[in-house]
């Protein structure tokens, strides 16, 4: 289940993706945290993930009204950035849309659960620290070779 979490999650970070290779799922899931470190420092707090979602959000959210659907991206579109159509899509509405009206809000997203990062977090500490990171990066690699 962790590892379903953890792939959902990377689903808006494919629908931005920026080249064919990247939507496709070629690139490093941990990408996305890496952006995160907004500072340098080669560490990712929880702060810094949680504006990092932020962010995210208001790329996602295209008209702007405070929470995103699937009407606010074309469905050719997330299929085309995502590699998985518009199932992939609702898959992540329906993760982390609380109150299942069919939206997920700014507050649903930016502070709903963060497996991603609780996962690379391995010794709790609400810091990703390089070492964390290297862990994280081989599972990554591991599940795609399987």
């Amino acid at each position: 289940m962790k590892i379903r979490y953890f792939a959902v999650l990377a689903l808006p970070a494919a629908a931005l993706a920026a080249t064919p290779a990247e939507a496709r799922g070629d690139r490093d899931p941990t990408q996305l945290l890496d952006r995160a470190d907004t500072n340098g420092d080669g560490r990712i707090t929880r702060a810094e993930f949680t504006d990092s979602r932020a962010r995210m959000f208001d790329k996602l959210d295209r008209n702007g009204d405070g929470s995103f659907s699937e009407a606010d991206m074309s469905q050719r579109r997330f299929k085309r950035r995502s590699g998985g159509g518009g199932g992939r899509l609702k898959e992540l509405i329906g993760f982390l849309d609380e109150n299942g009206d069919g939206r997920v809000s700014r507050t649903e997203f930016v502070e709903g659960p963060n497996p991603m990062f609780d996962r690379a977090d391995l010794n709790r500490d609400d810091v990703i620290d390089a070492d964390e990171m290297a862990e994280l990066r081989e599972a990554a690699a591991a599940r795609r070779a399987d």
